[in-house]
């Protein structure tokens, strides 16, 4: 009796013992998986609706243009995404070419006149956009972080005004003017931080674990061997020359060859029906807590903002159709203004403890979303953004709260090896004149081909 419940507990041992080497064995080959290489070019069509604004206050002045505006454009985007266990960087260049029109309202007062006016436009539109992330790991899960944008945005268009102008003596006259302008606006930003956690694309795992499921049913494949066909998949797709291209064909004899010596089934021969497909943008998996000072430039008062910023991510990958994203941000922005009031005025302001020359706020972003991945062709995501903000005027006089809700939807297909629709759909819930956020739609439709 001894002896066997020696033996049994010496059994007990080895099985743990192997039990946690297949443990580790498997976590070492998933997170292996978590490179992620692609290049690739994208050009076609956009078309889009949405609301743009632009304000411009002083004490003695106000400019006001808001409009909603319908494009159509040209677009030429070249996307770098390189995703390594120690370093996740990304680079995406775009250019767009195309012409646009809409409808809003026109406000330019003044202590000489008060001049609105409903206004239409339409003309043409070029803009440039560079974008370049990098997260660098120290270790698996300490990293810094740096991020630079910039753009540029021309327009030349034809505006129509229609409205009335009050001088200071409180007469009116009306405002029929129609004339042809240009607008060049530029834009950099940048931000530098430290952060702790990773997301994981997910990608490769995905493709595997729906090839495997809808070529072979009936078959139970363990996680060691899902994980393994992902290493295969993510061989052959960062090995890719983005220059001279792939030839899906001789992809496929990589798989066949680990298919029947590896898991030693038959040549998956209808498995290339789905191969060119899964080119999805990075699906994660994992949480990320980040912060940092961040400025921003741009070529209309104010000009320069400064302020700081954080953010935390959460990317559950549920299963190969399924996952759930959460993100949280709370960003502290400030920029100096000259002051527009007399000496005398200022100075009574700084007495007070007041300095009217600073303007600041809080701004917070709160989104829940789903991804539905039908299958490897198609991505749907939808849910909702909660955006409160809040002025802070120095932390002398604090505002109150606003209250912004943004529900989304966007569909994503390729309807073959290269050929991509996407469809963004948006709309901003806020009230009429609100800081934060331009109340209003956000519509776009891209049909693009893609080389890879």
């Amino acid at each position: 009796m001894i002896q066997s419940r020696q033996f049994i507990l010496f059994l007990c041992v080895v099985l743990i013992f192997v039990g946690e080497n297949s443990l580790a064995q498997d976590s070492t080959i998933t997170n292996s998986v978590v490179s992620f290489k692609k290049n690739e070019l994208n050009s076609g069509v956009v078309f889009g609706v949405g609301k743009e604004r632009e304000e411009l206050r002083t004490n003695e002045s106000r400019y006001y243009d808001e409009q909603t505006l319908f494009d159509g454009a040209y677009r030429l985007e070249n996307k770098y995404l390189n995703l390594l266990d120690y370093l996740q960087e990304e680079l995406i260049l775009s250019f767009e070419l195309g012409p646009y029109g809409g409808f809003g309202d026109w406000i330019d007062s003044s202590g000489i006149a008060n001049n609105t006016a409903d206004k239409s436009s339409y003309g043409i539109r070029t803009s440039l956009n560079a974008t370049y992330r990098n997260r660098y790991y120290y270790d698996p899960k300490n990293y810094s972080v740096f991020e630079v944008s910039g753009w540029g945005r021309y327009n030349l268009f034809k505006q129509q005004l229609d409205g009335t102008s009050i001088d200071s003596m409180g007469i009116s006259t009306p405002i029929d003017e129609s004339d042809t302008k240009s607008r060049f606006r530029v834009g950099l930003s940048a931000k530098a931080g430290w952060g702790i956690g990773r997301l994981s694309p997910m990608n490769h795992l995905m493709t595997a674990h729906y090839l495997l499921e809808k070529y072979y049913p009936g078959r139970v494949f363990s996680d060691y061997e899902i994980a393994q066909f992902a290493q295969v998949i993510a061989n052959i797709k960062n090995n890719r020359d983005f220059k001279s291209g792939h030839v899906s064909e001789k992809e496929m004899e990589t798989i066949t060859e680990f298919v029947n010596k590896k898991l030693l089934l038959e040549s998956p021969g209808l498995m290339a029906a789905d191969w060119d497909f899964a080119e999805f943008d990075p699906r994660f998996e994992g949480t990320r807590i980040e912060m940092g000072p961040f400025f921003q430039y741009y070529n209309k008062e104010p000009d320069f903002i400064f302020g700081g910023y954080f953010q935390f991510d959460w990317a559950k990958y549920q299963n190969e159709k399924w996952n759930r994203n959460i993100s949280a941000s709370l960003t502290y922005s400030r920029y100096k203004k000259a002051d527009d009031q007399t000496s005398e005025t200022a100075e009574e302001n700084l007495s007070l403890g007041m300095d009217l020359s600073h303007r600041d706020w809080f701004l917070g972003k709160v989104d829940l979303g789903w991804s539905y991945y039908s299958n490897l062709r198609s991505q749907i995501d939808f849910g909702i953004r909660y955006i409160p903000g809040v002025n802070l005027n120095n932390f002398k006089n604090i505002g109150t709260i606003s209250h912004n809700v943004v529900p989304y939807f966007a569909y994503y297909t390729q309807l073959n090896s290269k050929a991509r629709v996407k469809l963004n759909l948006a709309w901003r819930i806020a009230d009429d004149g609100e800081q934060f956020v331009v109340p209003g739609p956000e519509f776009s439709l891209a049909i693009y081909r893609s080389r890879y």
